[in-house]
C-alpha cells in the first residue's frame, strides 16, 4: 500500500506571517494539531498543537497576552519530515520512528498532496474489519 492511499488529502496550511490566532482557529476548525507553513509550493515548518502549548504560551516571543497576534513564523517548527506519496507505507512508519514524529507531511512533484498522520498509518497498516476501522477513526480524522 502506497502513503497516498492512507493520506489526509483536504488540508489546511499557513504562510509564514500569518498569527498564531489564525492557526489557532484553523485547527480548531479542522479538528486537528498539525497545519502546514507553505511559503509558495515550498513546505518551510508546521505548526502542532504542541508548539503552542508548549513554545508559546511558556516561552513564546509575546507571552501569553500578545501570542494570537505573532506571526507562526517566529512559533513554527522548522525540521519538517516529508515523504512522497508514491513510497510504501512501511518507509513511513521507518521515518516517523527514526525522527519521533507522528505526522509527516506528503509530497507530490515537491508539493504539499497531503498529510499521513500516524493515526492514519494505523488504520491502514493494522485495520481489520469495521470495527477496528472505527476505532482508529477519531484519530485520523485531523491531522
Amino acid at each position: 500500500m502506497q502513503v497516498r492511499e492512507a493520506m489526509a488529502k483536504t488540508i489546511s496550511t499557513a504562510a509564514p506571517d500569518d498569527t498564531i490566532g489564525r492557526v489557532a482557529a484553523l485547527m480548531k476548525k479542522e479538528d486537528c494539531g498539525f497545519i502546514p507553513v507553505v511559503s509558495g509550493d515550498e513546505v518551510v515548518g508546521v505548526v502542532t498543537d504542541r508548539d503552542l502549548v508548549i513554545r508559546g504560551m511558556t516561552d513564546g516571543p509575546a507571552g501569553q497576552d500578545g501570542l494570537a497576534a505573532v506571526p507562526v513564523g517566529e512559533l513554527m517548527t522548522r525540521s519538517v519530515w516529508s515523504i512522497g506519496a508514491d513510497e510504501p507505507l512501511e518507509a513511513a512508519a521507518h521515518q516517523m520512528a527514526e525522527h519521533g514524529v507522528r505526522r509527516l507531511t506528503v509530497l507530490e512533484n515537491g508539493r504539499l498532496a497531503g498529510i499521513l498522520s500516524y493515526g492514519n498509518l494505523e488504520q491502514a497498516l493494522h485495520a481489520k474489519g469495521a470495527a477496528a476501522a472505527e476505532a482508529t477513526l477519531g484519530v485520523t480524522e485531523g491531522a
